[in-house]
């Protein structure tokens, strides 16, 4: 036996290419349905856990699903706004926590995520380095935000317009970097945290006043210009690029409007109780009211039967496949006997029977097997290791 495992390897080994091609054609098709079910679990996984996490959302009648992926992974846009008004409706309730978002801004193509402080206690959120909010335009970063950009604390993070066309749109801000978030392996590691004024002075809402000081001329001249009566930053590039608040004009800062009024994009709910659950549920069952509230677990239940459809299509054609590549290796079989036929004559000639041909392909077969098997393992190993700290796109 151990003379015909040497002759398979001989033969193996001098025909290494076609030998490795058979091996890659082999490991595909181990690995391709055990990785897509491996895949596919770590995915539904992290879709379930943020949404039991997230109790209830509330924000703007509209699509549940938009409402959903928007406050647990910051991804799509709700048709409308809903106001901060909302979120006192359901703290002056009793019946829960409110916790409002105001999603709209990007800084470097991370969300911008306007909150409080009780989002960072909700989610777990810790701060490895620097500390937290403490003036305005103070930002937290994410760390997945603090690799891809290099930023540590004290570092200047400038947001990005809404709409680029918008040329008398409000002026970006450039907010200072106060703390780096730990990584958590949630979609909080891709974002940036600042509190619901800053968020509102991004959107426009807020202002602050300039400090008096002249124009400067190209060739260092003034044009007698004073900007001590202005009532907001100068929208003009030739004075500032962009707004920056600062230990000087942090107090100038302020808001007008009913401040009852000022949008957020969503809400999240936390009830004291099941009770508290089912009377807060109970508020929002009106059709002509703005606002909707959704079980997040419910919505995402829904796009994760839409996964499971498509693995099981997966799964189906991966099947149609298996049988494709054992046709094929059947075939390879047959041809590589018939033009073996002279080695085999030679092996008849000298006492060998058909037996030991038969344990030559059988030997030769069961290394490939092994070798696609081993193979197929080490990167299944590597993707079970990879899955938890694995960024998915939502």
């Amino acid at each position: 036996m151990n003379g015909t495992f040497l002759l398979a390897r001989r033969h193996l080994w001098h025909h290494r290419w076609r030998s490795a091609v058979l091996v890659a054609c082999l490991t595909l098709t181990i690995l391709l349905p055990i990785g897509l079910r491996i895949f596919a679990a770590g995915f539904e996984s992290r879709l379930t856990t943020r949404a039991k996490s997230t109790p209830l959302v509330v924000g703007a009648a509209g699509s549940e699903f938009d409402l959903a992926l928007h406050s647990l992974y910051f991804r799509t846009q709700p048709s409308r706004d809903t106001t901060i008004s909302e979120a006192n409706r359901i703290s002056n309730s009793g019946l829960a926590q409110a916790i409002p978002l105001f999603v709209r801004f990007k800084a470097e193509d991370s969300p911008i995520v306007g909150t409080t402080a009780d989002y960072l206690s909700f989610r777990n959120l810790r701060v490895a380095k620097g500390r937290t909010w403490k003036r305005l335009g103070d930002c937290l970063i994410g760390s997945n935000v603090a690799t891809r950009l290099h930023l540590v604390p004290g570092d200047g993070l400038m947001t990005e317009p809404e709409d680029v066309f918008d040329l008398e749109g409000s002026l970006p801000l450039k907010m200072q970097v106060s703390g780096v978030l730990a990584e958590s392996s949630s979609p909080d590691d891709n974002a940036v945290y600042v509190d619901m004024d800053t968020a509102w002075i991004i959107a426009g809402i807020g202002h602050g006043h300039a400090s008096s000081k002249k124009l400067s001329d190209s060739d260092g001249t003034t044009d007698g210009a004073d900007l001590s009566e202005s009532d907001t930053f100068v929208n003009d590039p030739l004075i500032a690029p962009y707004t920056e608040i600062t230990a000087e004009n942090a107090s100038s800062f302020h808001f007008h409007g009913d401040r009852n009024s000022f949008p957020v994009t969503a809400i999240l709910a936390i009830p004291h109780d099941e009770e508290s659950e089912t009377l807060l549920m109970g508020r929002y069952l009106a059709d002509d009211d703005p606002a909707q509230i959704i079980r997040p677990l419910e919505v995402i239940d829904e796009l994760r039967e839409i996964v499971i459809r498509i693995r099981q299509f997966l799964e189906a054609t991966f099947v149609a496949m298996t049988c494709v590549t054992m046709a094929l290796l059947g075939l390879f079989i047959v041809l590589s006997v018939q033009l073996r036929q002279r080695d085999f004559a030679t092996m008849f000639r000298i006492g060998c029977n058909r037996f030991v041909v038969l344990r030559l392909v059988g030997c030769e077969l069961l290394i490939l097997f092994v070798l696609s098997g081993l193979v197929a393992a080490f990167v299944i190993f590597g993707l079970a290791v990879a899955i938890p700290s694995f960024s998915f796109p939502l």
